[in-house]
């Protein structure tokens, strides 16, 4: 069997036409052609049902898409372990990674990590939990952090933390004299949000929704760090991840919300299927890890 063949099967099914798969996979259209029929010729099954529209896989094609994903990200796999065999870890590792973990851990990361793979290239990508799930499923990246992806999405998620919501007040604002604050006290608050549908934001409309309370959305901003100065400059108040204010600006003032218990779980997400990744990714997710428990010893 033709390897070319199955990354010709593999880009039809994924693109859903035949001319689009040859753009992307810099072919002829003919080229791809030959290469579907002579697939089909040695599976002895049809592959794609033609009648339609939209090409659409047959029961066939989709039993075949799955071994096909198995058998090229063996074979990409392998290539990279010959790699690191020969060359020493080299290559490429594209890292998506939410704001507070970045925030805290990013550099000392970083520092370690180039310092035992000088020869990676690597990217990293500050991305909301939304697009780091997103950017994953379309192989834009190889290793994401953040809140746990979707069911049913081919993403894998193992968590290494769980992080708690809480509230950020400017230090003059009224709530401070309050001895308990529970979220109906902010229920004629304005709030600073991110943006939909973040986990964060998800995860307050909800509570509100579930005790029948408005939510008085003052300003939506997509950055944490930008929030926390708005509500350093008196704008409005925030409920964060307990990560995003370990270290609250001057002037601010950090509470509890006494009714609300929210744990969020953050971790490595990678793709179902295996992946040519090597030691780069798994050498990331473990400082990553020698990262978050130093911490923890530090404040235990």
């Amino acid at each position: 069997m033709d390897l070319r063949h199955l990354h010709a099967f593999k880009a039809i099914a994924e693109e859903g036409s035949f001319v689009q798969a040859a753009e992307r996979l810099q072919y002829a259209q003919s080229t791809i052609t030959l290469q579907i029929q002579q697939l089909e010729e040695e599976m002895g099954v049809e592959l794609f049902d033609r009648q339609r529209r939209k090409i659409q896989l047959t029961p066939a094609g989709e039993m075949l898409l799955v071994h096909a994903q198995h058998i090229l990200n063996q074979v990409e796999q392998m290539r990279q372990d010959l790699v690191d065999l020969t060359e020493g870890e080299s290559g490429t590792l594209r890292v998506g990674i939410i704001e507070p973990i970045g925030r805290l851990y990013l550099t000392d990361i970083l520092r370690t990590f180039r310092a035992r793979y000088p020869r990676i290239q690597l990217t990293i990508e500050v991305l909301s939990t939304i697009r780091t799930h997103e950017q994953l499923i379309a192989k834009q990246i190889d290793l994401g952090i953040s809140t746990p992806p979707p069911m049913n999405v081919g993403l894998a998620f193992d968590p290494f933390m769980i992080q708690g919501m809480v509230l950020l007040l400017p230090h003059d604002h009224p709530l401070q004299a309050h001895d308990h604050i529970s979220l109906s006290d902010l229920r004629d608050e304005c709030l600073l949000l991110t943006h939909p549908p973040c986990a964060y934001r998800a995860a307050i409309e909800q509570a509100f929704m579930a005790r029948g309370l408005p939510l008085v959305v003052g300003i939506e901003i997509g950055s944490l760090e930008i929030i926390k100065q708005a509500v350093q400059q008196g704008l409005g108040i925030a409920l964060m991840p307990e990560l995003a204010v370990r270290h609250a600006p001057s002037g601010t003032v950090v509470r509890v919300v006494e009714d609300w218990s929210l744990n969020l779980p953050v971790g490595l997400i990678t793709r179902e299927l295996p992946l040519p990744q090597g030691k780069a990714a798994q050498a990331f997710g473990a400082l990553l890890r020698q990262a978050l428990s130093a911490t923890n010893r530090q404040q235990a």
